[in-house]
Parts: structure tokens; sequence; C-alpha cells
């Protein structure tokens, strides 16, 4: 799904001091944060803990990220961000002031972040006490995650019955509807990725389900607050108390900033109900601190689906079902005689490797002698040849665009296996058709989330340039998927990434990039490296030849 990256901080918002254009995040290296960096839950192995603070002086994201580099000056690399409310430790006096009047400090693990208008040494600033929920790296879904059903103001603060009115087309009708039919439509009738339990190195157990499921839970809770009647936050009592943080700037006095269209992903980091005054409505808050009215988005968990280990259960080779009613065979001289047992799409069947064509149409013997039609199945097969890194003992990555699948693997050794949506049109041109790219790369840039926008359309230089920001904004067919969970960056602009809006992996769908279900995309997101270290939202790897090996194939 070669999705085109939004840059969020568009051009003419970006600070004047230390973060240039040419060191912003762009499409190519690294996308622009829109949340918070440091993490809450327990951290999953895959994150380094060394950044961890102790004692020492504090350096903090108040506005949307603040670029981390390996030099204390413009000139410096890149090397990974931090997102707003992420405290790290530093050192007490900045390094240098090279474009940065308030100072490039050195911070833990590693690199220099100036201190500009988006940073702050006060730990007690409003901003970051408003912060009080960031992405959780212990689940595959780090935030709430919602979609939008109709076009809706993103408030800036709680607007009154007047406000709303006035912004918001056939308000009454849909109240109306939300009074009679709302809370049952947005009601989760299927679990979500995030009810099952996944242990600190990513494996999930579906035997066992949180202490809560997403079914049982509250609108409030659904979207992120921690129940139905959460009180009004401080910083928006009686008027709002900290800036617009948002990427979409308004005057002062402005009740909204930017609307959301319908197919929206947003994501949520809490809820409440509002008074008589504002008609009881509930609102979500976003990311970036803005309010969604929660009538009109419904709730999305995720898919709930993922892939597995590979060791004592089950040995590669192995199969997806791909097709429900999918038949079992045996051969009766050069006759398949199904039997009368039928196989559920995602059943997992254990092959023995060997495979036989007849009339055209191709089988696979499974472990207990029977066969199954290569055409309903999705196989984990071995790629021939292996890749160089196989040979080193590298871990690496290994994807099959013709069966939508995808292998970790440990030098020789598979060790898990799971179900892919690639590029729509399979086997094409990268360059021409939605395809994903195919070769041999490395793992370049890791975000805990990042934002994506559907539309594959490439205008002019300066619509399609991520140094210029997003510059079109309506009118072109498109929506925006906030805070895509797990992404990782191989070539360009194609990547690894969780995908919280469908569930039919195994079938190529994206416009070039590959997506997994969030349980999966978490697992791949702390296996495999550069890892991320504690409190950071992005790391970049440090060369050509770091960063796991993805091994793209037909």
């Amino acid at each position: 799904m070669r999705w085109k990256l939004l840059i969020l901080v568009a051009a003419l918002a970006f600070p004047a001091s230390c973060r240039h254009k040419k060191n912003g995040p762009t499409a190519d290296d690294a996308s622009v944060p829109v949340t918070s960096g440091a993490a809450s839950g327990s951290a999953p192995a895959g994150v380094d803990m060394s950044a961890a603070p102790t004692q020492g002086p504090r350096f903090a994201v108040k506005g949307l990220f603040s670029v981390i580099n390996d030099e204390p000056g413009p000139r410096g690399k890149k090397i990974g961000y931090l997102r707003l409310g992420a405290v790290v430790e530093r050192e007490e006096q900045p390094a240098s002031k090279a474009d940065c009047p308030g100072g490039w400090y050195k911070i833990k693990p590693r690199g220099f972040a100036c201190l500009d208008k988006d940073a702050t040494l006060d730990t007690d600033d409003p901003v970051l006490k408003a912060v009080t929920k960031r992405a959780d790296l212990s689940k595959p879904m780090p935030y709430a995650y919602g979609f939008v059903r109709a076009v809706l103001p993103l408030y800036l603060k709680v607007p009154n019955k007047e406000e709303q009115l006035t912004s918001e087309f056939k308000l009454k009708d849909q109240l109306e509807w939300w009074e009679k039919e709302g809370l049952k439509a947005n009601s989760p009738t299927v679990i979500g990725a995030n009810d099952i339990v996944i242990d600190s190195l990513g494996i999930a157990h579906d035997d066992q389900k949180v202490a809560k499921l997403s079914t049982q839970m509250s609108q409030g809770e659904l979207f992120g607050g921690d129940s139905d009647d959460d009180p009004i936050p401080w910083w928006l009592q009686g008027s709002r108390k900290i800036p617009n943080i948002a990427d979409f700037k308004v005057p002062e006095y402005a009740i909204f900033a930017d609307r959301a269209r319908r197919h929206t992903g947003l994501s949520f980091v809490g809820a409440f109900k509002a008074g008589e005054d504002a008609f009881h409505r509930a609102f979500a808050i976003t990311t970036d601190f803005r309010l969604a009215p929660i009538s009109k988005v419904k709730p999305d968990g995720g898919s709930a689906f993922h892939g597995v280990p590979l060791g004592d259960k089950y040995k590669m080779p192995i199969a997806f079902v791909h097709d429900d009613d999918t038949k079992l065979y045996k051969f009766e001289g050069d006759k398949p005689r199904a039997y009368k047992k039928r196989l559920t799409t995602r059943t997992i069947v254990q092959l023995t490797g060997n495979k036989k064509n007849l009339d055209q149409r191709l089988y696979y013997e499974t472990e207990d002698g029977k066969w199954i039609r290569a055409a309903q199945i999705n196989a984990v097969l071995p790629p021939d040849p292996m890749p160089e890194a196989a040979k080193r003992g590298e871990k690496w990555i290994d994807i099959s665009i013709d069966q939508q699948t995808l292998s970790l693997w440990e030098g020789t050794t598979p060790v898990y296996a799971t179900l892919v949506s690639t590029g729509q049109d399979r086997m094409g041109d990268p360059k021409t058709t939605k395809s994903t790219v195919r070769g041999v790369f490395r793992m370049r840039a890791k975000h805990v989330t990042n934002t994506m926008d559907s539309n594959e359309g490439m205008g002019t230089k300066k619509e399609r340039d991520p140094e210029y920001g997003v510059t079109k904004r309506r009118g072109e067919g498109t929506f925006q998927l906030q805070d895509v969970p797990w992404v990782q960056y191989f070539k360009n602009a194609y990547a690894i990434h969780g995908a919280y809006w469908h569930d039919v992996f195994g079938t190529p769908r994206s416009h070039g990039c590959v997506n997994l279900s969030p349980i999966d995309a978490h697992r791949v997101f702390f296996w495999t490296e550069p890892n991320l270290p504690q409190g950071w939202h992005g790391v970049y790897s440090k060369g050509a030849d770091d960063g796991t090996v993805v091994n793209v194939r037909e």
C-alpha cells in the first residue's frame, strides 16, 4: 500500500530556528509525528531502555515532534524523533546553538535535540500536563481508533449549542438518530486486536483475554477514556487553556481547526461528556488535542487475526486456508475425490512440501496424507534461493507476493508466519501500478505510528515534494488514516505496517505497502532492528548496511 505519506507540518508552519525543511522528516526517510512520543504500558522486548530518565535534567516535547540529530546542528543526520509528551534525560548545558537559539541538547541514549518552540526544559509546562495518555507500546493498537461517519468539525474547545448548529450540517437530524440508534450502532460486536493478550515477546495468546473486552466497554472507554462519565479536562474548562498544537493553524478565536471527511480514520486519547449548554454531547479527544463529536465517529478495534510461531506446533511449510468451504482430497489414480470435511478460512494446515499438478491444477500434500488445492490456500514456503542474510545468520523477513505471506527468519530457521496484503496489482510494475516493489532491502526507518493519505495521485512538484508539506486539502477525493501503527520503511515510501481498517489479510489490497494485522505488525516491529529507544517515537537505521533485511519476492 504505497500510500502518499502525509507531512503533517506544512512548509509555512516549520519553525524558523533549527527545523529547516531539509532537516524535517520526509516521505523518503521519516514521517512527521502527530502524537505522543513516550509510551504508556510495559515496554516490549525490542525497546532500548537505556534512555529511561533517571535523576538528570529533562528535555520534553510540547509540540508535534522534535527531531534528533547525530550532531548538534542543522547539518546533523536525523537518527530519530520524539513526539508530543515525550520526556527524556539531557545534559545540563547545550552543546551548540548553531541555528537554534535555545541550544542543541545532548539527550539519552544518543543524539541532539533543538530547544525550539515545540520543546521545553520545563516539565510543568501546561501542554505536558495535558498529556495524560500516550502511545501504548504494549498493545497492538497503541491508541483508541475510530472512523468518521459524516463530515465533522474538529473543535478546539467545547462548543455551545449555537456554535454546533452553525458548524454542523443538519445537526438536529443527526442528534435524533444518535438518540435512537447511535449507541447500538457504535457498540462492537466482535473482539478487536487489543482484546488478545500479548506477552512481552509479542506472542499472542488466544486462550487468554484481557480483563475487559472491547465488546464490554462503554462509549467513553472505546474512545480512550476511563469511563463513560469522565469530566471535561481541566484545559477545556471555561475556555481552552493550551494552544492549538494541531498542524492545521487557525486564529485564536476559531471554534474548530479543519474538518474530518467521511471515512477518515482518527486516533484518540480520551473522551468526556459536555453539559446541557452543549446538548450533553460526548466528545473524543484526538491525539493532537482536537475534539471530535462521538455521535459522528464509529470506534474500530482492528482485526484480532494473527500468525503463528514456527517451531514446536507448526513447522514450515504450512498454509492458511484462504477460502471458506475448502475441500481436502484423496487421489484414486488420477482422479481427485473430495472428503466430506470442509475447512474454513484461516485454518492452518501443516504441509509436507510435496505437490502435484493434475488437469492444470496444483495440489499440496498435507501432513496427514491428504491433498489441498493451491488456489484455495496461502502457502508459507521457504524462498529459493535463500538470501545472503540467511547464510550470515542474520534476522530477516521473507514476503511472498504470490502467496500473500510473511515469515520471520533467524539465519536458516523460520520462527514466525502470517498473512499479509501487498499491492493490489500483484506482480505489476511498481512504477506504474499499485504493486509492491520487489528485491532485497534493509529496514530504513521505524515509526510507532504515522499518518497516511488514501490518495495515490501525484500532482505538481509542490504537491508531491514532502519538503513543501501537504498543499492539497479538499475536493481531491481523499481521506486520512491517522496514526497507522508500527510503520517500517524498507524502500522509499514502501513500508510494512499495521492496517486497522480492514481484515482481508491474505488478499492483495494495498497501494504498494505490505499490510499486516495490528497484532502481527506489533510483533514484527519489535523483532526487527534498529531497536526503538525508550521515549522515542521513531528511529532511523545508522547506514546502508544496518537494519533488518527484507526479502520481497514473487
